[in-house]
């Protein structure tokens, strides 16, 4: 009853008004006064039919397009129906201004006593904020999403009926979440919002060890005994033997020879009965010199038979040993300092 009745008020205002009809909207052109018009047409419709919730989007949208004081007096007239009142004042209110400019009387009339119609029976939300929460620094309180001012703290602001959500946050706080219900007509509804409390980075956790991936490592074999420096040497070392005693054998048989010469110089059951110094001296001589003989040719063996011992020892690899050049004797001989060698390799 009290819809039909909400409706019947209406339609004779829009009536006297004259609202609904194309002078009224406005004078707008182009494709948005046609698309504003159409919308309008579909809302007053559905407002006549008393479905309020689908009317006033309509409307709405057609104000958008092309805002016009008749469309948001519907408007109002259509949110008062829907029982949205504190919006349905609000805009009560600016029609009321706006015909004023537009010398509308008529709009004045109706807007003014609508607005003075309704406002006792709008509900107010109050926000209440502690003393311990004023002072926090960056401190910000949103009511619907809506930033609300410090000035409007502890204020009972008009708001329509239904479920409204109320925040606050500030920097370094744990930001608190509140749910106000809040009815239609007549009610006072308040919420407190209370000291923020520090609010504690959680630590990230240690992002986990990728695994790695293991890389291919090829063993490198051990390196293996080279025998080359033994063979190396054998060589050396038998060549060294070789020529001692071919330097021994010539210096025997140099010996030998000089000291059967001297002999026959001399007299006497050993030899050694010489008439001057000379074939005596000569003979001591080779007798020194077949001692050196002696020993070069005692080093050559041992020298030899090392070197044999070296080369056969040495273990045998793929790689070949350098092989070691000829040695030529240029001059052998002996002096006052004992055996002289000269040669090259």
């Amino acid at each position: 009853m009290k819809e039909v009745r909400i409706r019947k008020l209406v339609s004779g205002l829009l009536a006297a008004s004259a609202i609904f009809t194309g002078a009224a909207r406005g004078k707008a052109q182009g494709t948005n006064a046609a698309a504003a018009e159409a919308f309008f047409q579909d809302g007053r419709a559905l407002f006549d039919a008393g479905k309020f919730a689908e009317a006033c989007p309509k409307l709405a949208e057609s104000h958008r397009l092309d805002p016009a004081t008749g469309t948001l007096l519907t408007l109002a007239l259509c949110h008062e129906g829907e029982g949205k009142l504190a919006t349905a004042w609000a805009e009560f209110v600016e029609v009321e201004g706006r015909a004023r400019r537009e010398g509308r009387e008529d709009r004045v009339t109706i807007a003014a006593e609508r607005a003075a119609a309704i406002k006792p029976r709008i509900s107010t939300l109050t926000i209440d904020v502690t003393p311990e929460l004023a002072p926090t620094q960056g401190l910000e309180i949103r009511l619907d999403g809506v930033a609300v001012g410090a000035p409007s703290f502890g204020v009972a602001v008009p708001i329509d009926g239904g479920a409204h959500k109320v925040e606050a946050l500030a920097p370094g706080k744990t930001t608190w979440l509140g749910t106000v219900s809040v009815k239609n007509e007549s009610d006072a509804a308040r919420v407190a919002v209370p000291a923020l409390r520090d609010s504690v980075r959680a630590v990230p956790p240690a992002p986990e060890p990728k695994p790695v991936e293991p890389v291919p490592v090829t063993q490198a074999s051990e390196p293996k005994p080279s025998g080359g420096w033994m063979s190396t040497a054998g060589l050396v070392t038998a060549g060294v033997g070789v020529v001692a005693l071919g330097v021994g054998g010539y210096l025997a048989l140099d010996a030998k020879g000089d000291y059967d010469d001297a002999k026959r110089g001399c007299s006497g059951p050993d030899g050694l009965d010489c008439p001057t110094p000379g074939p005596f001296e000569d003979v001591n001589s080779a007798r020194s010199q077949g001692n050196v003989a002696t020993v070069v040719m005692s080093v050559g063996g041992v020298a030899l038979a090392g070197g044999a011992a070296l080369w056969f020892l040495a273990p045998k690899t793929s790689t070949k040993a350098p092989a070691v050049g000829r040695v030529r004797l240029e001059r052998v001989g002996v002096g006052p300092r004992g055996v002289v060698l000269r040669g090259r390799f």
